[in-house]
């Protein structure tokens, strides 16, 4: 792995901070220090940073126990190829955030809406390209993942749930927004 000056990991660090990909990052490195870095050097570098889009999202957690060791799926139990939404429930939607909300990414969550919550595994399930845990307004769990061939698919939610419309779309939206400030899309 290339060694970066102190100076060129703090122009590393601000750049990514500011929102850059790793492509822009990458550019930036050869126009301006003359640094040849490789996607996936740059890509260890920068999983060192802390995150923007999950610093000025979330606040902060308390430390999660462990997670227990979740089985990969053989087979989506539940895939959703993208603009398809979930099947009708007998269950009332859940209340969701505006639709102002949604046009206005940058907008900080009101505390009093419930809210999906995404975040992506730091190793994926084998056999996809992305993969991670979702926690729908409503307070239910279950793991996602995107397949070799770009498709979506849901597990190890309970028995017969189904997220609500809204939360549907608000999982989606929130998902591309995470892949999109990893350089996954």
């Amino acid at each position: 792995m290339s060694s970066l000056s102190k100076v060129q990991e703090e122009a590393v660090a601000s750049w990514f901070a500011a929102g850059a990909s790793l492509d822009e990052i990458q550019k930036r490195l050869r126009a301006e220090f003359d640094v040849h870095m490789t996607y996936l050097d740059l890509r260890l570098l920068v999983a060192e940073l802390p995150q923007p889009v999950e610093a000025e999202r979330e606040p902060p957690r308390a430390p999660k126990p462990a997670p227990a060791p979740v089985e990969p799926p053989s087979a989506p139990d539940e895939p959703l190829p993208a603009g398809d939404g979930p099947r009708a429930t007998s269950e009332p939607p859940a209340a969701g955030p505006h639709r102002s909300d949604l046009d206005a990414p940058d907008a900080a969550p009101d505390a009093s809406q419930p809210d999906v919550v995404v975040e992506l595994d730091a190793l994926m399930i084998p056999g996809t390209i992305a993969s991670g845990d979702v926690t729908f307004s409503d307070g239910k769990k279950g793991k996602w993942y995107v397949d070799q061939q770009g498709r979506l698919g849901l597990g190890n939610l309970p028995e017969g749930y189904r997220p609500s419309p809204t939360d549907a779309s608000l999982f989606q939206t929130r998902l591309m927004e995470l892949l999109r400030s990893r350089g996954m899309c």
